[in-house]
């Protein structure tokens, strides 16, 4: 498999394919810490942008970005389908999602990581902010990046 036949676009809260991204991120966020309820219970679709990764018309990953305000961004729930990792579509989706940020007008993204993929978004350039915390059960760490 490679990113060659993956598109990344939006996607709009309301639709089909947004019911389709709860059950995605619902079923790799939460679903194996026995959580009960559903990542659309921390959606904000009022203001969300909802990105994903398609192969053909399948949704395979996704993650939403949250305006803090005007300068501030926060990414959120990024998930890859399990047999899609490992190739690059996580790296794909966030270095689009800093583009659609940076072209909307926002300086910093944020995000809070999972303690276990904090290699991952060093490697992308985010650096940590503050202490860990739990959230969901799990150790975080706040991180940021300037999009200037």
């Amino acid at each position: 498999m490679s990113l060659d036949n993956i598109t990344l676009k939006t996607y709009e809260h309301g639709y089909a394919i947004y019911a389709e991204s709860v059950k995605l991120r619902t079923g790799i966020l939460l679903a194996p810490l026995g959580r009960s309820e559903t990542v659309s219970e921390y959606d904000f679709p009022e203001k969300d942008i909802y990105l994903g990764a398609f192969l053909g018309e399948s949704l395979i990953a996704t993650l939403v970005l949250t305006p803090l305000n005007d300068k501030r961004i926060r990414m959120r729930q990024l998930a890859v389908g399990e047999n899609f990792r490992n190739i690059g579509i996580g790296k794909a989706l966030v270095k689009r999602s800093e583009a659609i940020a940076r072209d909307l007008g926002f300086a910093t993204m944020t995000l809070h990581a999972r303690e276990s993929a904090l290699a991952f978004y060093d490697q992308l350039g985010y650096r940590r902010c503050g202490e860990r915390f739990v959230e969901v059960d799990l150790p975080h760490w706040v991180m940021e990046k300037s999009l200037l």
